[in-house]
């Protein structure tokens, strides 16, 4: 994502430039300096690669949605939560939107526009709603011969976004393949778009991941996707050239048993590029996807964040500058402006 912004791209350099001054040197004390316009244009940079990430992700849902769907459908906003208390108690709103809401905001933006809606009355108050996931639904408007039951499409949220940014600074995924002790909280999972095609049972997964794996660009038909066509240019490939570029495909479906998910979660998981861009492409049988749904706001979803936490933590904990970037990157992505500094590292605002 920050490969494409120039802005994204210095800053990012610049902060890998100055990890690798004090990994050279860990006695010295490193400082960051920033100018209140240069923050500004970092936020504003990160949120327009959002937004033309969303806007990737919503022309290629549609585009295999036209495909895959036969037909009309409609898009639904998801919002999943737990309602407050100590009991665990879910909740799942859902509304119909148009294309043009789809499109005007962030997908986080407009999960929190429909919370906001609501509120929940405990101890003679009414409170806000929290959200723990959202995303959009693609539902046909009658049964496709395909088997496809639907389409969904989500953006993780903004704190995993600035969190992976971190991550990716400071290779996590390598030093937890080296690390024997923190191999034991596993991998991360370098999603930030995804698409999900959930179909009727494993067969049909089956013969339209194949079916996705060999699709070329002549089998897309670009004139259905109506005002998104301007959106993004057509791909300027050969017709008979794949339409999507499979990097990796991991088979949560139909692999040994010592393979699948403690879960119970089941799925071909693919990472694919369209227009330079990379996006994780699952296709799930209809019984599992409820089955996730249940559980996207249950233990198994927060046992899995407090993994990634205690993961987090023990990395900054060996690596003290790799919890200060964190630290820094949250207050850039998420809006305070604040001087802080640690043992070896100060971030100056001028």
């Amino acid at each position: 994502m920050a490969m494409h912004d120039p802005v994204l791209h210095r800053f990012i350099s610049y902060l890998s430039e100055k990890k690798a001054e004090q990994e050279s040197n860990p006695d010295i004390h490193i400082q960051i300096e920033l100018s209140h316009q240069s923050i500004a244009s970092v936020r504003d940079s990160f949120r327009q690669s959002i937004l033309d990430g969303e806007r990737h992700m919503h022309v290629l849902s549609h585009l295999l949605a036209s495909m895959l769907l036969e037909g009309d459908f409609e898009l639904h906003s998801n919002v999943i939560g737990v309602l407050p208390g100590d009991e665990e108690r879910p909740f799942l709103i859902r509304e119909r939107i148009t294309k043009d809401k789809l499109l005007s905001v962030t997908d986080i933006d407009l999960g929190n526009q429909m919370l906001d809606n609501f509120r929940y009355h405990q101890d003679r108050a009414w409170v806000p709603l929290e959200l723990s996931a959202n995303f959009i639904e693609y539902i046909p408007s009658c049964r496709p011969s395909t088997g496809v039951n639907r389409l969904t499409s989500r953006v993780k949220a903004e704190e995993e976004l600035w969190n992976k940014v971190a991550d990716e600074i400071f290779l996590i995924d390598q030093l937890v393949e080296r690390d024997k002790h923190l191999r034991q909280y596993s991998k991360f999972i370098k999603d930030i778009f995804g698409i999900k095609i959930v179909c009727e049972d494993e067969a049909t997964c089956l013969r339209v991941h194949a079916a996705l794996v060999t699709a070329t660009v002549a089998d897309s038909d670009w004139a259905k996707l109506g005002a998104l066509q301007n959106s993004i240019p057509p791909n300027e490939r050969s017709q008979s050239e794949h339409l999507l570029e499979f990097v990796e495909t991991k088979d949560y479906l139909t692999c040994p048993p010592s393979k699948m998910k403690k879960t119970g979660w089941r799925a071909l998981k693919s990472v694919s590029k369209w227009h330079d861009r990379l996006f994780e492409i699952q296709v799930q049988p209809l019984s599992n996807y409820f089955l996730e749904l249940d559980h996207m706001s249950g233990p198994s979803h927060r046992s899995f964040k407090l993994q990634r936490d205690s993961l987090r933590q023990e990395v900054a904990r060996r690596i003290p500058l790799y919890g200060f970037y964190r630290d820094l990157l949250k207050m850039l992505f998420m809006g305070s402006e604040v001087s802080f500094e640690c043992d070896n590292a100060s971030v100056v605002i001028r």
